[in-house]
């Protein structure tokens, strides 16, 4: 497809991506350093730790759907879904800075003054970021109705999410160790440069927003149950997104595995920055092989591949950080490609009831994506209590038992695989919408209003 049958404009689609890069330097900020702030500065155990995000992912389950829906139903004059990220630009910085705030004051507190500061805190940034991602997510159906550039620009976002990624996984631990494990001011000089980032998205316009009456909650209920493609995917895509827990463990792997704390930002960095190429190649994937083939052959690609990570075990290092950068692609595929298959759910749910609902559709894609992290992380956190872990307090080093080692390495790896084989056969099983469906539905929805 030409550049230049593109609704949108290249600077547009620029301030669009870019908007993720500030996010994502939020979310991998919080995602890769939460639990090692909660076990080694706060004092909290790993089963705490692994409790605290099981039940924040609980709580979203009623909260992300409520958020959605007040977001659906709400008419601004600035637009359907702007107005909504506009004000959220400052307002997830400012809950991030809380979560490490007052580290070293609470560090001296009762336990439980601790547990309850970090799971309000938590829950709260959680609550914001809802805002901040499906609405944000949504914008991107409403700006072009060409389904070719509409991929592109879904590639491309997960591109702008990967560089804020890279940004805060090299730029977090090196700030972190010259500020003298301050991470309250840390928090606040990447979530500064963050807002900024986010605050293009104020360029980005609103196209194609179809104009229907509020839907009443009933409806909007319907049309989501009603998906059986969208929570077939979402339910996948947890499996495989969930066993991926590096996010969490990689800074223990760093610290606990290879003995050197310094190895985190270029592990996190292997795992992430080779993603990059999967914005790329994900058009020319679905070109050549379709949808379904192109995430189906990515999951497969998961499994065997950390199965051989787990069979080579962690004697070397460098070993290790070439099969993570080549795992990496496979992994970059899996995660720019759910906003590609949301928006033609989407479709799919306008044709079957009628309402387009972009909001609530694209809330669910990020319920997905904390559920994965938190799911994943407290699995991963739960199995290391079981195996023994050792908490510290005040940032202090703890020596882990041997059982404790191979039980990272295990959940890392082993745990992956399996997770990445449950997704791909529920997805390839149940998923069967594709764009010869869509075209078919549509004419046949054409045919019958005539």
């Amino acid at each position: 497809m030409s550049n230049t049958s593109y609704e949108t404009s290249r600077h547009e689609r620029l301030s669009y991506y870019t908007f993720f890069t500030g996010q994502n330097i939020i979310f991998m900020f919080v995602t890769i350093f939460i639990s090692i702030y909660y076990t080694s500065v706060l004092g909290l155990s790993a089963g705490t730790v692994g409790i605290i995000f099981l039940l924040a992912r609980v709580w979203d389950a009623v909260n992300d759907p409520i958020l959605s829906i007040l977001v659906e139903r709400s008419r601004f004059k600035g637009g359907k879904f702007k107005p909504w990220v506009n004000a959220i630009a400052w307002a997830v910085p400012l809950a991030t800075v809380l979560i490490f705030a007052f580290g070293d004051y609470l560090a001296e507190q009762p336990m439980w003054l601790r547990i309850t500061y970090a799971f309000v805190t938590y829950v709260g940034w959680g609550m914001l970021y809802t805002v901040s991602d499906a609405p944000a997510y949504a914008i991107g159906s409403v700006m072009t109705q060409n389904k070719d550039e509409r991929n592109v620009i879904y590639s491309f976002v997960r591109f702008g999410g990967f560089v804020g990624m890279v940004i805060a996984m090299i730029s977090a631990p090196w700030l972190v160790e010259k500020l003298g494990g301050k991470w309250t001011l840390a928090a606040v000089i990447m979530c500064i440069a963050a807002m900024l980032l986010m605050l293009t998205i104020r360029t980005v316009k609103e196209r194609h927003v179809v104009e229907q009456e509020v839907p009443t909650l009933k409806q909007i209920l319907g049309t989501v149950t009603g998906n059986k493609y969208l929570l077939m995917f979402l339910l996948a895509f947890i499996f495989i997104g969930g066993s991926n827990v590096a996010f969490t463990l990689m800074p223990y792997i760093a610290r606990d595995v290879f003995n050197d704390p310094s190895l985190s930002g270029i592990l996190l960095f292997a795992m992430i920055g080779p993603a990059m190429l999967a914005s790329p190649l994900v058009p020319i994937g679905i070109r050549k092989v379709g949808k379904i083939a192109t995430f189906a052959w990515a999951s497969a690609a998961l499994t065997v591949l950390s199965i051989i990570t787990w069979l080579m075990g962690y004697e070397h290092v460098e070993l290790f950080i070439a099969l993570t950068m080549i795992k990496a692609i496979a992994l970059g595929v899996t995660l720019v490609m759910p906003s590609i298959f949301i928006a033609d759910c989407i479709e799919y749910g306008h044709i079957r009831s009628g309402q387009r609902l972009e909001a609530v559709t694209f809330a669910t894609q990020t319920f997905a994506n904390k559920a994965t992290t938190a799911v994943g992380g407290s699995i991963a956190m739960g199995y290391l209590a079981m195996v023994g872990f050792v908490q510290s307090t005040g940032g202090s080093v703890v020596q882990q038992p041997p059982q404790v080692i191979q039980g990272m390495w295990d959940a890392l790896n082993l745990g992956n695989a399996i997770g990445a084989t449950i997704g791909l056969v529920i997805f390839l099983y149940n998923y069967k919408l594709t764009d010869q469906m869509l075209e078919r539905m549509k004419a046949e929805a054409s045919k019958k209003t005539i």
